[in-house]
């Protein structure tokens, strides 16, 4: 019986898992899939402050050792391990309830008041049961009511910081100030 991807990914998420939590650091995401260069498995990590390159490099060292003796990948494989970066993924609930009141972008399983694509401010998250509803409000002010079962990919959007004023527009305020004393 063949092995599927989708048990492969299975089985690695499992033992990402325990290696993550046993160095401190939390699986963000994996993927396993078939790349031009062929197969790769790419571990997103994620801890209280960010990671580094050191972390990734602990962790694939640490990950790479408990692949070897487990071999769950048939084939051979890159491994590549790295931070979630600006635009985190959100799939669990626990990303969703950090995410509130951030700006987040998310693609639904179904069309959902006749659109798939949402991108909006993540204003509420209510724990109901096993799921979520998360309410997002987008660009035209408009709110959508969205269960976290109907996600089916969903990210933080990083917000710029606004940048201070500099050269002509910071001239022009020291002369407003100027004139009015």
């Amino acid at each position: 019986m063949a092995v599927t991807p989708q048990g492969i990914e299975a089985k690695v998420r499992s033992l990402a898992e325990a290696v993550t939590e046993r160095l401190g650091f939390e699986l963000v995401d994996l993927e396993y899939r078939r790349e031009p260069a062929g197969w790769t498995l790419r571990l997103y990590i994620d801890k209280m402050g960010g990671v580094g390159l050191q972390d990734c490099e602990r962790m694939s060292r640490e990950f790479g050792t408990v692949l070897e003796v487990e071999d769950p990948i048939p084939h051979r494989f890159n491994l590549e391990v790295s931070s979630p970066g600006l635009n985190r993924p959100l799939g669990k609930a626990s990303d969703y309830l950090a995410a509130n009141g951030k700006l987040v972008r998310l693609v639904t399983n179904q069309p959902f008041d006749g659109q798939r694509h949402f991108t909006g401010r993540l204003i509420s998250v209510q724990p109901a049961g096993d799921s979520l509803l998360l309410r997002l409000r987008d660009d035209t002010g408009k709110e959508h009511e969205i269960g976290l079962g109907q996600v089916a990919k969903g990210r933080l959007v990083y917000e710029w910081p606004a940048m201070a004023p500099t050269g002509a527009a910071r001239q022009e305020r020291k002369q407003g100030r100027a004139g009015r004393k």
